[in-house]
Order: C-alpha cells, then sequence, then structure tokens
C-alpha cells in the first residue's frame, strides 16, 4: 500500500460517520460512536398517560469505543447507566447504576447473569423486511421483532453503521444486522418510541466510562428479581 493511498484510508476512517465496521482493516482503531435518541410517548385519545408521562421527552445515549460501552438514560423517572467493559482477557462485565439524587446503586453482573437478567429476549422471532425511511440521512430497513410475551417492537436499522455492543446492551435487537436508529413499542395502551437525533464519531472521553465506585451503595446482584 503506498502513502497516498493510506492517508486516504484513514482520513475515510475517521470522516464518514457512517464507515462499516467490516470494511475496516484487522487491527486499525475503530473510531468511537455516540447516538443521542429522544424518547417519546404517547396514549390513546383520553387514556390515563400515568407514570409513563415521566419517560416522554428523556434521551437515551450510547456511547460505544473499542472496549468499553455505555448506555445511558435521562428521564425525569429514571437516571441510569449500563456499562460494558471488556477487560484484557476478553472478559466481559455489565454494571448497571441507577441514581437516585445523589444517591447511586450500583449492580455487577457478570455475561452469564446479564444473559439471565435479559432472558425474556431469549428466542426473539425478527422479521427483516424491505421497507425504509431516512432517519439523519442514513438509509434504514425495518425490522419487525416479536418476544416471547407477544410485544411486538418494530425497529429502523441502517446497515451502514456497525455496533455489535449496542445489541449487547439492548439484547432485543441481537438479530438485527445494522444499528438501530429508531425503535417503538406499544405496552398499556401506550405507545413508547425511541428516534435518533444525533450521530458523532467525535472521540469520548474515557471518563464516560468509569464506573462509579467511591461514595456508592453497592448491593449485590440478584437478575432473577431485578428489573430494568
Amino acid at each position: 500500500m503506498n502513502s497516498m493511498h493510506s492517508i486516504f484510508l484513514l482520513v475515510t476512517l475517521f470522516v464518514l460517520p457512517g464507515f462499516p465496521r467490516d470494511l475496516i482493516q484487522a487491527g486499525a482503531a475503530v473510531p468511537d460512536l455516540t447516538v443521542s435518541y429522544s424518547i417519546g410517548v404517547t396514549s390513546k385519545k383520553g387514556g390515563d398517560m400515568g407514570l409513563a408521562e415521566t419517560y416522554n421527552g428523556g434521551v437515551e445515549t450510547l456511547f460505544a469505543g473499542n472496549k468499553d460501552a455505555r448506555l445511558r438514560l435521562v428521564s425525569l423517572m429514571r437516571v441510569q447507566s449500563i456499562f460494558l467493559s471488556t477487560g484484557d482477557d476478553q472478559v466481559r462485565k455489565f454494571t448497571i447504576v441507577k441514581e437516585s439524587g445523589k444517591d447511586k446503586y450500583v449492580t455487577h453482573l457478570t455475561e452469564k447473569e446479564w444473559k439471565q437478567y435479559n432472558k425474556k429476549y431469549d428466542g426473539v422471532a425478527c422479521k427483516l423486511t424491505e421497507d425504509t425511511a431516512h432517519i439523519l440521512r442514513h438509509l434504514c430497513k425495518k425490522a419487525i421483532i416479536t418476544l416471547k410475551d407477544g410485544k411486538v417492537i418494530t425497529a429502523w436499522y441502517t446497515e451502514a453503521i456497525q455496533s455489535p455492543v449496542f445489541s449487547s446492551l439492548e439484547p432485543a435487537f441481537s438479530g438485527v444486522p445494522g444499528l438501530v436508529l429508531k425503535y417503538e413499542y406499544t405496552s398499556r395502551k401506550k405507545t413508547i418510541s425511541y428516534t435518533a437525533t444525533a450521530i458523532s464519531r467525535n472521540p469520548i472521553a474515557p471518563d464516560v466510562f468509569t464506573i462509579p465506585a467511591a461514595g456508592a451503595a453497592t448491593r449485590s446482584a440478584d437478575p432473577l428479581k431485578d428489573s430494568q
């Protein structure tokens, strides 16, 4: 590879926001990825919004680095982060941090416990369709995801951005071949939607992936009783 070709490759990797991960040479650094989603909640005419109203207008943000990731939810009802950490031995650990005022409640999970925690997503059926939509200038395809309990999630994803850690943090999307930029589902006559509002490939500050420790109230993991 000549020097001009090398320069062109580097510029392509770090300038094009949707550069596919599978085209990056083995061993090359993968650009960080930050995606912000706005949360909307609607109810049938005359229906009571109840606690769902506290999620309306909330923001969820995905931070994805080379080895670590974080999914942060901020709403009137809840402030919560899910951390994915990968050690030098390639062992993955998950940490859930729920914030209430000045208190932080931290739950550490092994990968096996994380899978048990999300067992409701085992055996989901994912139907990929040819329906398309444009979200943040990305061509997206529609996927229909059906859970074992009958709940249906409609997702729009782009194959131009690959982020496996997203489906690790959101197991419902494990069968979707790309990054989900919008999804919605109906629960108790209310429709909850998540829509991407911004995508960035700028470097993420290391402290974003720092899990709270000092001063935080830590409780033992109980994946069978805990819920998201």
